[in-house]
């Protein structure tokens, strides 16, 4: 090997162990990720949507036997007529062109009494 060639090989290899100590991390640090206080924003965090009141409204789906309950114990309420009549409130429930929008059952009351309104649309 020219004498060239082995004088490029020592000096990168002077380089390469010099360099390192010193461009290197000489300490290692304790944690190799930052804590929440180093990467917190200084400034609170921005909402971007508010709602227009603070009411919400939570919508849920399930499946409820509304004439499971003793006879003459329920009034139902049919967008606020009152009715006792099961038969009657099952014939428009069961009519496919009507779409319920709220359905309430009341506790029963002392004498074992109970109110069921139920808000619906026809289509």
């Amino acid at each position: 090997m020219p004498l060239h060639v082995r004088l490029a090989f020592a000096v990168l290899f002077y380089l390469a162990t010099v360099g390192c100590a010193c461009f290197g991390q000489s300490k290692k640090s304790e944690s190799p990720f930052p804590t929440y206080r180093q990467i917190k924003a200084s400034q609170p965090e921005i909402i971007d949507q508010v709602p227009a009141s603070n009411t919400f409204i939570k919508t849920t789906a399930a499946r409820v036997n509304l004439f499971n309950y003793p006879p003459k114990t329920v009034t139902y309420y049919l967008n606020d007529q009152p009715t006792t009549d099961v038969k009657y409130v099952k014939e428009v429930l069961n009519n496919k062109s009507i779409s319920v929008e709220t359905i309430s059952i009341s506790s029963p009351t002392e004498d074992g009494k109970r109110t069921i309104r139920i808000r619906y649309e026809a289509l």
